[in-house]
């Protein structure tokens, strides 16, 4: 088949590892998105019991719990905001062609055409992997904050209701 020569392949190739990197791009701006999401219903939630619960006259919040709370919404506001971060645009790499270019490769063989294609995907490959390796580190610190704030939420509650 005259489609299977190694410049089509290969080709082919470079393009389906830079549309992955595309594809990995946005399920990280999606994660990031979900732990703003849920920090900031747990930070609303968290106000709201601790409203209701205050409300109360016989109520006094234990001295245990106060700490754990201060620091819970702290960290669900920590990790909202590094959250937020990955959703920052990075320089991915572009790729730029003049139109004096375009005419001087018009007439190439394709063969060459397909190498200086598959370089040009090869040189935003490598930019879009080093962002999105960006994209994942910020991410885990989000995520990091989110499950610490988790536990010193669920550290007070137990304050609260050991009292």
């Amino acid at each position: 088949m005259a489609d299977d020569t190694a410049p089509v392949i290969y080709t082919d190739y470079v393009k389906l590892l830079l549309d992955a990197e595309a594809t990995r791009r946005t399920a990280l701006e999606n994660k990031g998105g979900t732990v703003i999401s849920t920090s900031g219903s747990l930070v609303t939630l968290l106000f709201g019991l601790v409203a209701v619960i205050t409300s109360a006259d016989s109520f006094t919040l234990p001295g245990a719990a106060h700490g754990w709370l201060v620091a819970a919404i702290a960290l669900f506001i920590a990790a909202s905001v590094i959250a937020i971060l990955v959703s920052v645009p990075l320089p991915y790499g572009e790729t730029t062609i003049t139109v004096d270019q375009l005419i001087s490769w018009w007439n190439q063989p394709s063969e060459q055409a397909r190498a200086a294609i598959s370089g040009a995907r090869l040189k935003a490959l490598a930019a879009a992997r080093r962002m999105n390796a960006i994209k994942a580190r910020i991410l885990l610190v989000g995520i990091c904050c989110e499950l610490l704030a988790v536990v010193m939420l669920g550290i007070a509650v137990f304050h609260i209701l050991d009292r």
